[in-house]
């Protein structure tokens, strides 16, 4: 029963046409919350900008489902708060990428851990946590935009070798899970960074940056169905 609630919320996403497998979800169906500078935002949602980094105030017109998470600007950053999704998929190597908003080198940055208690959830860059970076490598900063962007999951020492370049070059390193019930946590790390979805697929050559998730795949929107998807379609 707790799979099948789980399943509802994460919306399984299944394409016939592909033997590739997707997931895909609302950043803010979490399923836990600690701490209180992550936020949940209705659209359309001003947000103020960075006077240190150039950026001034905007509005976010528009997200999946209506709505995202993240902390303004002014919130603070670090402090142990996180969000924590769990998940169901087949044992593969599967391809993580998040909708976010990274306007400039102060506010491009969460952190995250992958099948890790809430106990050792912390705002550091060591044991089970990784940096997810978003255009943080020099040479992409020009990129800096208030705009939604989708970024492959990345990290600075966890387990992908490099920054951000080695996981949108030619050959991303997945994560490899096995069959069963996993978590992804996200920590908080910089305020003005924001998220609004979480997609993941087995297919390497996937960007949703070029085909939108949401058309690229058929949903499976009743629950009955989407279990039945779940167990026939792997």
């Amino acid at each position: 029963m707790r799979t099948l609630i789980l399943l509802a919320v994460l919306s399984l996403i299944v394409s016939p046409a592909f033997a590739q497998k997707y997931i895909s979800w609302e950043a803010e169906n979490y399923d836990a919350i600690n701490g209180e500078k992550f936020q949940t935002f209705e659209t359309p949602s001003d947000q103020p900008g960075n006077a240190g980094e150039g950026v001034d105030d905007y509005t976010v017109a528009e997200a999946s489902g209506g709505a995202f998470i993240g902390s303004a600007n002014g919130a603070g950053n670090d402090g142990g708060d996180w969000v924590k999704y769990e998940f169901s998929v087949e044992a593969d190597d599967w391809h993580f990428w998040g909708r976010v908003i990274a306007p400039s080198v102060a506010d491009n940055s969460c952190y995250w851990a992958l099948d890790t208690v809430d106990g050792d959830v912390t705002s550091t860059n060591d044991g089970p946590m990784n940096i997810w970076d978003f255009y943080e490598a020099g040479e992409l900063r020009e990129n800096y935009t208030t705009d939604w962007v989708w970024f492959r999951l990345n990290s600075r020492n966890g387990p992908f070798e490099g920054l951000e370049l080695t996981q949108h070059g030619d050959d991303p390193v997945p994560v490899e899970l096995s069959a069963g019930e996993h978590t992804l946590h996200i920590a908080h790390r910089e305020d003005g960074t924001y998220i609004d979805q979480i997609f993941a697929t087995t297919d390497i050559e996937f960007d949703p940056n070029e085909t939108n998730p949401q058309t690229a795949v058929e949903p499976q929107n009743k629950l009955t169905t989407t279990w039945g998807a779940l167990k026939s379609g792997f």
